[in-house]
């Protein structure tokens, strides 16, 4: 059916209730299927039976048509009307309207009152005394007036006396305009004097209705109390208290309009109106004071001691009034929404700490684990991969990248990269100088362990973070008051937002580069200790225990040939004897550089002892390789050394050995060419002529 005023809210469905009820007793279940099917109703039976949903007045028209036919009864809108009372008696509107006192005031006021049952027409009383009543009832603009509609009325008025145990009120139409009258004018009349004395029998049916409806009315509150006590959920929660305050408070449309923080979402729950309508009539809510609201809306603000929320608004047409017990109903529901917004947020600030304390929790756990892990890693190297893969852990990134200091190159190089699949470790910054990075110049002069979030767009380090596609990264130094250890550099490959700046990821990273300083600087120790263990103290090349575990090293990694070459000096015994231990170690100091400026980069010097050197070469790919560095190592004896102010001119035997060509152990690799060596030595010893060691000042 069309719907004349584009809204369907002309009458309550406790016109349709009570019609779909009469349908019911006279011809069925089968005739309230023809009802439906035939009046052409877009409603279900549940919201025509819900007396707190309204519907157009072409809905009404049809359904009073459809009635009358399947009932065959020619009063059948009449009679639907003077139903009112009996099927509704209970109901918090008829307890609000027998709250009034007498018909007569009843009539007084039904001008208020009519609009509970329909918007379609306005209702005055043009004249009231005792048992007297004159009526006028005229449409409202733009909605016709149908003899139905007019029945219906009647119908309805003769009601006004039952609400108080007395007989039905006679009713007359002294002129209907649906049949062409400016007005339709009604003529109501009862018994009163003696005559009007309520039957007992009526008089307690009428008070039973009465406790009836005050019952379900507390019940109704009741049972939005107990909405409050179960954990339904704010909205469901705030949904059925707008469904209980219309049904109790009978109006065509509602709005509860709540925001439960300054900085929270409009919640918005309606009835009667459309979705956007009421989306921008909660805004006018909220935005506007309450008393400049219009003089149809009843409302009722949603506050408590702790917040004002918004509000809970019945919607009537213009110039509508209201009953003050409807403003009271209306304010407890309202009272209702505001504890229920009272218990969210408490809630939810119970939460919110709940959270705080469990992240500060998750956060100090992750960074304990974070320490432990850190303290039993041993080496720096190993600080800076541990360091790399447990960020991750502490701080939303995509790739981490840990840089140490070294002092010795005077360069910032990357130690590690965390090993997670997404991190390209050939991409992005290798090392970097401080006259290339203005912040590590910066961080030498003045260690600062505060992180710098970096502008990617500014920064001259740009192609390096696009390379390994971060868009947004932060460097974290790794310092103590007075020394700078390193830094670590977080990234991120998408959703920026994750690495901006704020208290919490401050908090995290400086909690991070917090243990990684007293890591690294364990580290060093370490690698210091280390570095000890396997290294001559005199010349700094590699000792027989570290070179031992380079040459292991090698030869299981090793996918070409490895050679070995063992190297003694001849003739250096009478050194120590004739000019001392001194001027002996400076010489072997002097002889360690030589070699380890004619060896490739990549190669391995070690001291094994004495006057005994070795030189490991990896990556031997063909003979020619072994012939030029057995060539570069035997011309490195060539030129005299210099040695406290002396110059010595020195001969070596060397040996040599190939794995795994000659051998197939990394001991037998030492030994083959040990015995190549001492080979060479005793082939020297017998050539004729053979020089001998010699010596002079230099000048």
């Amino acid at each position: 059916m069309a719907d004349v005023t584009g809204r369907g809210e002309d009458f309550s469905c406790s016109l349709t209730a009570v019609l779909v009820n009469r349908v019911r007793r006279q011809a069925g279940e089968l005739g309230v299927e023809r009802l439906l099917r035939e009046s052409g109703s877009p409603r279900t039976l549940e919201y025509l039976e819900d007396i707190a949903n309204w519907v157009s007045y072409d809905e009404a028209v049809a359904l009073w048509e459809v009635g009358q036919a399947v009932t065959q009864d020619p009063l059948f809108a009449r009679h639907v009307g003077g139903d009112a009372v009996r099927v509704l008696g209970s109901s918090s509107l008829s307890t609000m309207l027998r709250s009034l006192g007498s018909p007569e005031e009843l009539v007084r006021k039904l001008a208020v009152a009519s609009h509970r049952f329909s918007t379609a027409a306005d209702l005055e009383a043009l004249a009231v005394r005792p048992g007297y009543a004159e009526i006028r009832a005229t449409a409202r603009k733009g909605l016709p007036r149908h003899p139905l509609h007019c029945q219906w009325t009647a119908g309805l008025l003769s009601t006004t006396t039952e609400l108080f145990g007395l007989p039905p009120a006679e009713v007359q139409e002294a002129a209907c305009q649906a049949l062409g009258a400016p007005h339709c004018h009604y003529r109501v009349t009862w018994p009163v004097g003696d005559s009007s004395v309520p039957d007992p029998a009526e008089e307690v049916a009428a008070l039973r209705k009465r406790l009836d409806a005050m019952s379900d009315r507390l019940q109704s509150v009741f049972a939005t109390a107990s909405d409050l006590i179960e954990s339904r959920g704010l909205e469901e929660t705030l949904a059925r208290i707008t469904d209980r305050a219309a049904l109790q408070v009978r109006a065509p449309r509602y709005l509860l309009a709540v925001r439960p923080t300054p900085d929270e979402r409009i919640h918005c729950h309606h009835k009667g109106i459309g979705d956007d309508e009421a989306r921008d009539l909660a805004e006018r809510v909220l935005a506007e004071r309450s008393d400049s609201h219009p003089a149809h809306w009843l409302v009722a603000p949603v506050s408590s001691r702790k917040a004002h929320y918004g509000a809970l608004v019945a919607m009537y047409h213009e110039g509508a009034e209201f009953l003050p017990q409807e403003r009271q109903l209306l304010e407890v529901y309202a009272r209702y929404a505001a504890t229920a917004l009272d218990t969210a947020t408490a809630l939810a600030e119970a939460e919110e700490r709940r959270a705080e304390a469990q992240r500060r929790y998750e956060e100090s756990r992750t960074l304990l684990e974070l320490a432990r892990r850190l303290a039993s890693a041993g080496s720096s190297a190993m600080v800076a991969q541990r360091l790399a893969d447990a960020v991750p852990g502490v701080v939303d990134c995509d790739r981490v990248d840990v840089y140490l200091w070294d002092a010795a190159t005077g360069e910032l190089a990357r130690e590690a990269v965390d090993t997670t699949p997404a991190s390209d470790k050939r991409a992005g910054l290798d090392s970097g100088r401080p006259e290339a990075i203005a912040k590590l110049a910066e961080w030498l002069d003045r260690p600062n362990p505060e992180p710098l979030f970096i502008d990617l767009e500014r920064s001259n380090l740009r192609a390096a973070f696009d390379e390994v596609g971060a868009v947004a990264a932060v460097a974290v130094p790794i310092a103590t008051e007075e020394r700078f250890l390193g830094c670590f550099v977080v990234s991120a490959f998408a959703h920026p937002e994750r690495l901006s700046a704020g208290p919490e990821l401050i908090d995290r990273l400086s909690g991070v580069a917090a243990h990684a300083v007293t890591a690294l600087e364990n580290g060093r120790l370490v690698d210091h200790i280390t570095h000890q263990a396997s290294h001559d103290q005199l010349t700094g090349l590699a000792n027989r225990m570290g070179f031992g575990e380079r040459m292991s090293a090698a030869c299981a990694d090793a996918d070409e040939s490895i050679a070995l070459f063992y190297i003694d000096l001849d003739g250096f015994k009478p050194v120590n004897d004739e000019f001392g231990h001194d001027v002996g170690d400076d010489l072997l100091c002097a002889v360690a550089q030589r070699l380890h400026e004619r060896v490739r980069a990549g190669d391995t010097v070690a001291r094994l002892g004495g006057d005994e050197f070795a030189v490991l070469a990896e990556q031997i790919s063909d003979d020619a390789q072994v012939r030029d560095i057995t060539a570069r190592l035997e011309r490195a004896f060539d030129a005299p050394f210099v040695a406290a102010g002396r110059t010595f001119e020195v001969r070596a035997s060397i040996g040599r050995a190939l794995w795994p060509a000659d051998v197939d152990t990394p001991d037998a690799l030492l030994q083959h060419a040990d015995s190549a060596m001492y080979e060479a030595k005793r082939a020297r010893s017998t050539e004729p002529n053979a020089p001998e060691h010699r010596s002079s000042s230099l000048r």
